[in-house]
Formats: C-alpha cells, sequence, structure tokens
C-alpha cells in the first residue's frame, strides 16, 4: 500500500485546480428548486469526471437536476466496489452566487488562516471536488470499480434520489459520504434520524359573540396539546421534538372548527423511534375539550444511521489513515441527516463526513478551511486504500 505522506504533497500541488473548480461550480446557483442550475454544476462534473476516464451516465429527472452517475473502473475484477455519494443542490435562493461569488479571504479574527466562501462552498460542493481529486491521487486501481453518486435533491431530504442511492448502495461493498468534516480531524460516524409529524385538530364552529359556548375551540385544544407536546423533547434519550409550525381558525369572529401543527422529531435509534411515536400519540389523548377529535400523522422520512461493526470498522480504517498522517481521528454524531442515513439503514458500511472542514453551513457566511485542503484529501486517499486492501484480504482468506 502507498504511502499517503506523498499524497499531501501532490494535493497541494493541485490546489489551484482544486480551487478553480470549485469557484466554477460555486459561482452557479443550484439550489434544489433551479433545475437548471443542478444541471449546469453536473455538465461541469461531468466534463471533468470524462477528462480522467470515468464512464458517465445521468439518471434524468424533470422536476429536480438530473443525478449524475461516474464510474472508474478498476483493475481487479473482484476488488472493492465503493461508492462515494454527494449533492449538487444548496439551501440557496437564485441570485446568492452574483451577489456573494466565491472568494478566498482571511479568517474573521485569524487572519493567519485561509478560508474560502460563496454559496453552498462547504455543504457541499467541496465534498464534491475532495472525492474526485482523492480518487485520481491513489497510485493503485486494485478495485473493481468506485462509483460516484452526485444527487440533486439531498437538501429537502433526496425525494427524487433515493432509489438510485438504494440501488448503488446495494451493489456497493462501502460507501462514502462527502459531506462536510466538521474539524482537520473528523468524521461522522453517526447521525439521528428525521421526521415530521402533523397534529390536527378538528373542533365545531360558532359565533364567537352570540353563542361561543356552542362552539369547541380547535385553537384551545391545540395549544393545550402543544405545551404538552413540546415536554416530550429530550424524555427518550438520543431524541428531540420541536414543535415548528401553528396553524388555526378563518375569521376574527368565529370560534375555530380547525387547528393544526407540525413537529421535527428526531432519534438516534430505531427504538428511539418506537418510543418517541408512542409517547406522541399518548400525549394527544389526553383532550382537554369535549366534542374535539385530535389525529396524528406523518412519520420518519429517514431513518437513523446507527453505530455499527462495519460501519467502526471504517472508521477505525480512517483513524489509521488519520495516524499515518499525524492527525488523530474523531468519530462524531450528529442531529442532522443526510444520505449516509440510508445507506446505513440498509446494513452497507458507512462512513460520513470525508469533505472539508469549515463552519456556518446554510449560513452566508458559510466557508471552507483551505489551510488543511490538502491533508482533507489526503485523508480520503488513504481511507480508499484501505478499504480495497481490506477487501482483498477477506478475498484471500475466503
Amino acid at each position: 500500500m502507498q504511502s499517503i505522506h506523498p499524497v499531501v504533497a501532490r494535493a497541494r500541488n493541485e490546489l489551484d485546480a482544486f480551487l478553480a473548480d470549485l469557484e466554477a461550480i460555486v459561482n452557479i446557483d443550484s439550489g434544489t428548486d433551479n433545475k437548471a442550475g443542478v444541471d449546469r454544476v453536473g455538465a461541469y462534473l461531468q466534463r471533468r469526471f470524462l477528462e480522467k476516464g470515468y464512464q458517465v451516465r445521468f439518471d434524468h429527472q424533470t422536476q429536480y437536476g438530473n443525478h449524475l452517475i461516474a464510474t472508474h473502473p478498476g483493475e481487479n475484477p473482484n476488488g472493492a466496489r465503493i461508492l462515494l455519494i454527494g449533492h449538487m443542490d444548496t439551501v440557496f435562493l437564485d441570485g446568492e452566487a452574483q451577489q456573494r461569488p466565491f472568494r478566498i479571504c482571511a479568517a474573521e479574527n485569524e487572519p493567519e488562516k485561509r478560508i474560502a466562501k460563496g454559496p453552498g462552498v462547504l455543504d457541499m460542493k467541496s465534498g464534491l471536488l475532495i472525492g474526485m481529486y482523492a480518487v485520481e491521487l491513489l497510485e493503485e486501481r486494485n478495485y473493481q470499480h468506485i462509483t460516484f453518486l452526485f444527487n440533486s435533491d439531498e437538501e429537502i431530504g433526496s425525494p427524487s434520489s433515493k432509489p438510485l442511492v438504494t440501488e448503488l448502495a446495494q451493489e456497493a461493498d462501502a460507501v462514502i459520504v462527502l459531506e462536510p468534516g466538521r474539524e482537520l480531524g473528523s468524521v461522522v460516524s453517526s447521525r439521528r434520524g428525521s421526521g415530521l409529524y402533523r397534529v390536527e385538530v378538528h373542533g365545531i364552529a360558532a359565533h364567537a359573540g352570540v353563542e361561543p359556548q356552542k362552539g369547541r375551540n380547535a385553537i384551545v385544544e391545540l395549544a393545550h396539546l402543544v405545551g404538552l407536546l413540546q415536554e416530550l423533547h429530550g424524555t427518550i434519550p438520543g431524541t428531540s421534538l420541536s414543535v415548528t409550525t401553528i396553524q388555526g381558525g378563518t375569521r376574527g369572529n368565529v370560534v375555530p372548527e380547525y387547528a393544526c401543527c407540525e413537529m421535527d422529531v428526531r432519534a438516534s435509534t430505531r427504538a428511539g423511534i418506537k418510543a418517541l411515536e408512542g409517547a406522541i400519540r399518548k400525549t394527544i389523548s389526553r383532550r382537554k375539550i369535549e366534542g374535539t377529535t385530535v389525529s396524528l400523522s406523518g412519520g420518519f422520512r429517514c431513518q437513523p444511521f446507527e453505530p455499527s461493526e462495519r460501519n467502526a470498522h471504517l472508521v477505525h480504517m480512517a483513524q489509521e489513515a488519520g495516524a499515518e498522517l499525524g492527525i488523530q481521528i474523531q468519530a462524531l454524531t450528529t442531529g442532522g441527516a443526510s444520505d449516509a442515513n440510508t445507506t446505513a439503514s440498509l446494513g452497507i458500511p458507512t462512513i460520513d463526513g470525508l469533505g472539508a472542514g469549515g463552519g456556518k453551513a446554510h449560513n452566508p457566511d458559510e466557508y471552507i478551511e483551505l489551510d488543511y485542503l490538502p491533508e482533507r484529501i489526503a485523508l480520503l486517499t488513504g481511507l480508499i486504500q484501505r478499504i480495497t486492501l481490506s477487501l482483498q484480504n477477506r478475498d484471500n482468506k475466503a
């Protein structure tokens, strides 16, 4: 296995090219709803993959951008099949790239530190390129194939790409997700699952001034339940609940017959999901106003990315690669979901957070750290090396 120390120097030599690529795609507005912009990013990356000898195709979409699939054939027909996943869409509105285009500057309060800013620079256009450059820097091609899936709708839960994520993950021996790293020495080893629940209350309308006693106030009932529901936050280990929207009523002189609220819910395990949903159902049965009816709909859209022995093995290999670079790798848990939740829930060995380090994701001040970007590229190269070697050794022992 090649030493990854020289990879850092080679990545540093490629930094100008990397930043030119990054500037090109950051300066394209590619919010999830901007199909044309996402497709422009995809076209740019397609050209770069073709220049590097990849087989490239698109999974065409009508509502969202086209999903990009690029495969690099290796030299070992019995070797590892590795899937790297990233997303081309961002959370930012059209016009952001023109208002605050890609730029390199000094970090606030740390003038010696170089950072890059721009819409989506951290989440996650830099991660797309880290994957591309890390594979390019491999000296040995002792894998069956490495496939990239860059989807167009991850920021809204991957509604059109989840079947494709599932299909490609089931054909892989390991999945690496290129979401941002939190700092130089970090990867993501688990994520909470996420869900959205809706509570609806139906009451009886009445004239608020003439005969309010004949009404059944849906807003009052819901207000009672909202307080009880919010008290569930944090009561079950590894879970969270936040009431995020509320609606009700039609006119100022009518006892409202309808009200509803939505809740963002998170859980780190499937057992936590079951327990939290049970607690929600029990809570909404505690009605205050006779004559009202309460219903619950929704559920978990994204299953938890839970720790497992096979996922931990990938973390261990990342830690080995980090140790070779003199970096202590820490495995982090985060509340935000990603496509890693999907692949891990299928039982496919998965590791996340191999993108750039930086901060303030989804914020106008989003940035990546440039000073240790070559080390992040080399870390991914080293991880891929170890995955391919690990699977070769497994096959040799079979």
